[in-house]
């Protein structure tokens, strides 16, 4: 429990019955947007060759049984491109869940991303990019970007492309670095060489079997594969994954006089709004901020207490929803927006959580607190440290 229980005054406005979004002060941004693939519609149908374009794949974060993926189109040619569909391949186990900026279907393992009425079109020297939440852990292959490859490279007739390599392995790993090892690829005209990716970015191109990859972050996780080419410049497959946690630690946070990196996470936005504790996370924001103001607490009668119960601790989480990807049970002590609190401390355990009480409609009863301060203190403690959620909250903010 923090002794430092900074007062402020807040221009928050609650309107807690029209569940209505309330744009916060906030440092790290804490919205994405998650369009359902149910809501998707349309298939892929054929489009205009695409040898002066390339389509590139980055996993932009993982939580274990889940991951944000991005593809990217680049138009590299002279001419615009008018409409553009990528596909690819997933391993058994792996899927996509939601996506958004694109309109994604498959055919069992064969994903298809077509673009949508208005970002079809994409000029000369331009990029354009969708995204999606995925489950499993694998990486796409087999990519094809208007039915050519997707790196631009030719696809040359009675050339096959080179086999896939075999499974990386992780050796010498240090606080920022990590050599990774993996047995040949074979191709009937020859291996010219090996793209290495990192968490499904390209960060290198050797002519061996090993590379070492240097400049990561101490205590962190890392998926590696391998995609052979030919000499035509033909790709093959990407190779399975690795994983590397490098040693060390993480920043445990800043200290006093650290840079506090704040946003608020407010609880009537899973909601209208549709925005929960996940999304800190899919959104890239649990690894940029410090604390998070959980917003609002209610103030009646000059003491603290619970502003949304079912929202708090009483909402379940399906597996989909979850930060780690576990879905709530019926029987469960904590549900609701505490315990996926606590599943993103578990995951970020340098971010605090504190616990704000106030804000513009739910300060009516600060009046009546200021005239018992030591009352008052009493129970915004006994609140935060109930048995069932004292892990979750780092201390208290006074929103008046």
């Amino acid at each position: 429990m923090s002794t430092d229980t900074p007062v402020r005054l807040s221009r928050f406005r609650r309107r807690p019955t029209a569940r209505t979004a309330i744009r916060s002060r906030t440092v790290a941004g804490l919205t994405a947007l998650l369009l359902p693939l149910a809501a998707m519609v349309g298939l892929a149908s054929p489009a205009e060759a695409a040898t002066s374009a390339t389509a590139t794949y980055v996993k932009k974060s993982d939580w274990g049984t889940g991951f944000e993926g991005q593809w990217t189109v680049k138009n590299t040619g002279t001419t615009a491109l008018s409409s553009w569909t990528i596909e690819w391949d997933f391993p058994s186990g792996t899927a996509v869940g939601s996506a958004w900026d694109a309109a994604v279907t498959s055919s069992g393992t064969h994903w298809t991303a077509k673009n949508l009425g208005w970002n079809g079109t994409v000029a000369p020297g331009a990029s354009i990019s969708f995204g999606f939440n995925g489950t499993g852990s694998g990486s796409p292959t087999g990519c094809k970007l208007n039915g050519a490859s997707c790196d631009g490279g030719p696809t040359v007739p009675g050339d096959n492309p080179p086999s896939k390599p075999g499974t990386p392995t992780a050796s010498n790993i240090t606080d920022t670095s990590a050599k990774i090892s993996w047995s040949a690829a074979t191709d009937d005209k020859g291996v010219k060489n090996y793209d290495v990716l990192r968490d499904g970015a390209k960060v290198a191109t050797v002519t061996t079997t090993t590379y070492t990859d240097t400049g990561l972050t101490k205590g962190t996780d890392y998926s590696y594969t391998v995609q052979a080419r030919d000499t035509a410049d033909q790709t093959g497959p990407v190779s399975a994954s690795v994983a590397v946690r490098t040693t060390g630690t993480t920043d445990p946070g800043p200290g006093p006089g650290g840079k506090v990196n704040l946003g608020y996470f407010t609880e009537w936005g899973v909601y209208g709004r549709n925005y929960h504790v996940k999304n800190l996370v899919t959104s890239g924001s649990a690894a940029k901020i410090t604390h998070i103001n959980y917003a609002f607490g209610n103030v009646q009668g000059g003491k603290c207490t619970i502003g949304d119960a079912y929202a708090d601790y009483d909402k379940a989480y399906t597996a989909d929803q979850s930060v780690d990807g576990v879905a709530d049970t019926w029987d469960q002590p904590l549900r609701g927006n505490f315990n996926q609190l606590r599943k993103l401390k578990a995951k970020y355990p340098n971010i605090k959580v504190i616990w704000s009480f106030g804000g513009w409609t739910w300060s009516g009863g600060f009046g009546a607190a200021a005239q018992n301060p030591a009352a008052f203190a009493q129970s915004c403690y006994d609140l935060v440290e109930d048995p069932r959620w004292a892990d979750v909250f780092d201390g208290i903010d006074i929103d008046w």
